[in-house]
């Protein structure tokens, strides 16, 4: 009896958090990209310099993970939250997939094959947090550094 209340409890967590972490107003993920564009692919996004680690970037970047709240769905190195844990993830996808995830995951889901399987493991999808460019760069940059310790 008490594991099916925990699971019961456990469920509706679930989907109130998917609620305030993206899709529409109705809970179902969004069909196209921000203001009605379409699906946009991690090749097009525009290529950031992998090079030397900007510190300064990189602050902001951390600044831009706490402030909107992507530490309440992803965690660096303590494990899987409400979506994936992000320790290493500049080291298992590509820059333009990472960035291209960050400010498109709702045209990503449509479009890309990984972006799919991760809905399908965490059954949550991406909260699209209108990042501008700068944004996400810094954010790329964040999960460049402290995503690989």
């Amino acid at each position: 009896m008490f594991e099916q209340r925990l699971r019961g409890t456990a469920l509706l967590l679930g989907l109130l958090l998917a609620a305030g972490c993206g899709g529409d107003a109705d809970g179902e993920p969004a069909t196209e990209g921000a203001a009605g564009e379409p699906p946009v692919s991690p090749e097009e996004t525009a290529p950031v310099s992998p090079g030397d680690v900007d510190a300064e970037l990189a602050a902001r970047g951390e600044e831009i993970f706490q402030s909107r709240g992507c530490n309440a769905c992803h965690s660096l190195g303590s494990g899987r939250l409400v979506g994936p844990d992000l320790q290493g993830v500049a080291q298992r996808r590509e820059q333009g997939w990472i960035i291209a995830m960050i400010m498109n995951p709702d045209s990503m889901l449509q479009a890309d094959e990984t972006a799919r399987g991760l809905f399908d493991e965490y059954m949550t999808p991406m909260a699209d947090q209108n990042l501008s460019d700068d944004e996400a760069n810094a954010l790329y940059e964040f999960l460049r550094v402290e995503g690989s310790e």
